[in-house]
């Protein structure tokens, strides 16, 4: 067990590393064109406002910690944005498509059925190696649909290669790369519901007791 002055240095250290990847991700398009990360994120807002315009969905893909990201942020884009928009992770839906065709297809299985062209794909995997997320962004793209991709590990992966628009986030951490997997999902809908950021005033939040009694 770690001393409290180990963890704290070590807990310094962690938000220290996590703030310098929110300025660190990357991102670039299917041509490999570089983007500064706030045109980035607008670029990904004005395609999913766009298609959202044109009645077209969101489908959300992971494996893992990165299916929890796709299930959180299919919730927020149609609670909070009035977006259509779906994750693929019904654990019957899982098994099935598993047992009777293969792991690789559990997610282009169910979007060679249920994605239209125009919908946009986010297609998000901390190694961008795995195997049924790479078969999904290949079904999607066959369908005409848009690709956004997240991805870490190696810079080189594959799933950084085959979006239309790819986020990428230089760490070897699963727990690095999820969390900022979240936030870029999150900056996206946020902006595009709220068009600002939350207050920094300290004094607009509750106080412990006020949580506590509400």
């Amino acid at each position: 067990m770690p001393s409290v002055q180990q963890l704290y240095s070590f807990s310094t250290d962690y938000f220290s590393q996590l703030a310098n990847l929110g300025e660190k991700f990357q991102v670039t398009d299917c041509q490999g064109k570089s983007f500064a990360n706030s045109h980035g994120i607008n670029l990904a807002a004005d395609l999913v406002n766009q298609q959202h315009q044109q009645q077209r969905k969101v489908i959300f893909i992971g494996n893992g910690g990165s299916a929890t990201v796709a299930s959180h942020q299919a919730i927020d884009f149609w609670r909070n944005g009035n977006i259509p928009a779906i994750a693929f992770n019904d654990s019957a839906l899982v098994t099935c498509i598993s047992n009777d065709f293969g792991y690789e297809q559990v997610f282009s299985k169910p979007i060679s059925t249920f994605a239209q062209s125009g919908d946009i794909l986010f297609a998000i995997s901390s190694s961008g190696q795995s195997e049924n997320i790479l078969a999904g962004v290949r079904q999607a793209i066959a369908m005409d649909c848009h690709v956004i991709t997240l991805s870490a590990f190696q810079p080189n992966n594959p799933l950084r290669q085959m979006g239309h628009l790819n986020f990428y986030v230089p760490t070897m951490s699963y727990g690095f790369a999820e969390i900022m997997h979240l936030c870029i999902c999150h900056c996206i809908i946020d902006g595009l519901v709220k068009g600002a950021l939350p207050s920094r005033d300290a004094n607009n939040y509750l106080s412990f007791h006020e949580i506590q009694a509400s």
